[in-house]
């Protein structure tokens, strides 16, 4: 089957196929030979095809109570709800339980569960996060003044003139891959403050893979927000 496709040139190094809303793309590094970037699409044909499949299969988002399962970093667990004389949220293999007080009015048990599990992501993520950050830019000889960890719906991070680094907490759903690929991305503008070619190499030299990851958080973006 034939696979239609379009080629995106960079001053990157490696060849990568990125699969986001039906549509399939071959970053390139300059001046690479065609018949290179056929070889690797009909070499990856099976794979492509799978992930075309599975994104077009795709129901719409539901949120994570709808859903019955959640994210945590890259794992999908399954959510057990419940109710305790305590509040608290623990992972116990591949559940999520939640339990909720006792003294919490049944009409209000929804959005409490919401509340409690935005809190245990948000303190999971500063736990992870911070360490990490500070690791990569010690990797990338990058300094920053500090970690600010926020919410929204748009964005995953940002890097403000100052050296102040953001990322948004509820990429802690994410494999640890693609955290680092947004940490990297924001710790890159404070050498580069746009998206250059000069840029793009930045990140291309520490996540060559970098174009998955922006694939993954495209693909589950829905899954991550609700």
């Amino acid at each position: 089957m034939r696979v239609d496709y379009k080629i995106v040139y960079s001053r990157r190094r490696t060849l990568a196929i990125v699969i986001r809303h039906g549509l399939v793309t071959v970053r390139a590094p300059l001046g690479c030979k065609i018949k290179h970037i056929e070889h690797l699409i009909q070499t990856k044909q099976p794979w492509i095809q799978r992930h075309l499949s599975h994104q077009q299969s795709q129901p719409a988002a539901l949120s994570w109570q709808q859903r019955g399962t959640l994210l945590f970093k890259g794992t999908l667990l399954n959510v057990v709800c419940s109710r305790a004389a305590k509040s608290n949220i623990s992972v116990v293999g591949h559940n999520l339980l939640i339990e909720v007080s006792d003294r919490v009015a049944s009409v209000n048990l929804s959005a409490w569960q919401n509340q409690l599990f935005s809190q245990w992501l948000k303190t999971q993520a500063n736990m992870v996060f911070q360490p990490r950050l500070s690791s990569w830019a010690q990797t990338m000889d990058i300094s920053f003044r500090e970690l600010k960890l926020g919410q929204w719906q748009r964005r995953w991070g940002y890097c403000d003139s100052n050296g102040v680094i953001g990322l948004n907490w509820r990429l802690i759903m994410a494999p640890e891959w693609v955290s680092d690929y947004v940490m990297v991305h924001e710790l890159a503008h404070r050498e580069v403050m746009d998206h250059s070619a000069a840029f793009w190499q930045i990140i291309d030299r520490y996540v060559p893979e970098y174009p998955q990851a922006q694939a993954w958080l495209s693909y589950y973006q829905q899954q991550l927000v609700k």
